[in-house]
C-alpha cells in the first residue's frame, strides 16, 4: 500500500507580509470558498495557513506573480500616459507596506509533499469520495498545480484535520513546488509555533527582489 512522502521543513522559511503584521495566517472568506479561483492554493475553510517559500527568490516570486504584464497587455503595444504606471511596474509603496522575514518552526510536525506520485497515490486511495465528487480519476502534478482551487482546498483541509488512532495531528502542513518556477513553497497549518523572527525592510536594491524582477519583465520603484 502505498504511504504519503513526508518531509521535514527547513531551518528557515521566507515570507513577504504585510506590515505590521507580516507573519499572519491566510483565512479565507465564505465567498471565496465558493469559488474554484478564489482565495489561495492551500487555504482551508475555517483554519489558517501561513505561505512562505525556501528562499526569497521564491517568496518574491509567489508575491510579485499577479504583476506580470500579460499577453493581451503586451498585444495592444499602446503608450503609456506618462503620469500613469506602466504595466510590469512595482510602485514603491508596494514595497513600504510590506517586510521580508525569515522565521523557523519549533518542533513541527513533518510536512506532506504533495509534488511526489506516491502522495499522490495514498490521497487518491483516502480522498476517493472527494475526488470522484470533483471528477478527478486520479491525481498528478497536473492537477496539484492546475487552476482547480476546490481540488488544492479539499486536499489541504484533509491533511489540516488528518490525525492518528490517539487524535494526534499528522502534519504541520504541505510541502510544494511553485507553478511559476524553481522554487519550494510551503503551506503552514495554524497551529505550527513560530521561532527566531526577523522582519526587514524591502529594499529596492534586494537580490533577490531583483533576481524575480528580471524573470517576469518586472521594474522595482
Amino acid at each position: 500500500m502505498a504511504e504519503p512522502v513526508l518531509v521535514n521543513g527547513p531551518d528557515s522559511l521566507w515570507r513577504v507580509g504585510r506590515s505590521p503584521v507580516p507573519l499572519n495566517f491566510s483565512v479565507i472568506s465564505a465567498e471565496d470558498a465558493s469559488q474554484a479561483r478564489g482565495g489561495n492554493r492551500f487555504d482551508v475553510p475555517g483554519g489558517g495557513v501561513l505561505y512562505a517559500a525556501t528562499d526569497p527568490e521564491g517568496a518574491f516570486a509567489e508575491t510579485l506573480a499577479r504583476f506580470r504584464p500579460t499577453a493581451s497587455m503586451r498585444a495592444l503595444q499602446f503608450e503609456v500616459d506618462e503620469h500613469l504606471m506602466a504595466a510590469g511596474a512595482i510602485p514603491a509603496e508596494w514595497r513600504t507596506r510590506r517586510q521580508l522575514v525569515e522565521f523557523g518552526l519549533e518542533d513541527p510536525l513533518p510536512f506532506l509533499d504533495v509534488d511526489q506520485p506516491a502522495s499522490h497515490t495514498y490521497l487518491t486511495m483516502e480522498m476517493a469520495d472527494q475526488l470522484a465528487a470533483l471528477q478527478v480519476d486520479n491525481l498528478d502534478v497536473a492537477a496539484i498545480r492546475g487552476a482547480d482551487r476546490f481540488l488544492t482546498r479539499a486536499i489541504a483541509e484533509w491533511a489540516y484535520v488528518a490525525a492518528d488512532a490517539e487524535g494526534r495531528f499528522l502534519y504541520s502542513g504541505i510541502r510544494y513546488a511553485s507553478r511559476l518556477g524553481p522554487w519550494e513553497c510551503w503551506a503552514i497549518f495554524r497551529g505550527a509555533q513560530i521561532v527566531d523572527s526577523r522582519a526587514t525592510a524591502i529594499q529596492k536594491s534586494n537580490p533577490a527582489i531583483l533576481s524575480v524582477a528580471r524573470a517576469f519583465d518586472l521594474t522595482i520603484h
